[in-house]
């Protein structure tokens, strides 16, 4: 068994960037703690802004044939991943595993390994997995 242990990350696509993360900042008073264009996806440009210990990734598709670029295309703006931390990460393969639910293991944005979860078994949302 594994236990998720905090919400780390909530993503959220956009093809306005800036308009974007103003309307949260003046709504509701969000800090920016990083910006940039994404290391493991440099067609990916993200606002990460503060809430408590969690972040809102504000992402926009930064060069043509990104990901993100497909996703708002069929789908438009909106929820765009969960990143969940959990107390042990080869546990929560494993015990996904067993369930069926097909975890894919990767280094994930900050070089450690990260497992992404197949979207089409969590009702569309793509939620990627990061060790404490």
């Amino acid at each position: 068994m594994f236990r998720v242990t905090d919400l780390k990350i909530v993503s959220i696509a956009t093809p306005h960037l800036d308009d974007a993360v103003a309307t949260f900042r003046k709504n509701f008073g969000f800090p920016i703690q990083r910006a940039g264009v994404e290391a493991d996806d440099p067609k990916t440009r993200s606002v990460f802004l503060g809430v408590g210990p969690a972040e809102i990734e504000m992402a926009t598709p930064s060069a043509e044939g990104s990901p993100l670029s497909s996703f708002l295309a069929e789908r438009g703006a909106g929820l765009y991943q969960l990143v969940l931390e959990v107390e042990d990460l080869e546990a929560a393969h494993a015990a996904l595993s067993e369930r069926g639910v097909e975890v894919t293991l990767k280094p994930g944005v900050d070089g450690k390994p990260a497992g992404q979860l197949n979207p089409t078994q969590t009702h569309g949302v793509r939620i990627t997995l990061v060790g404490r």
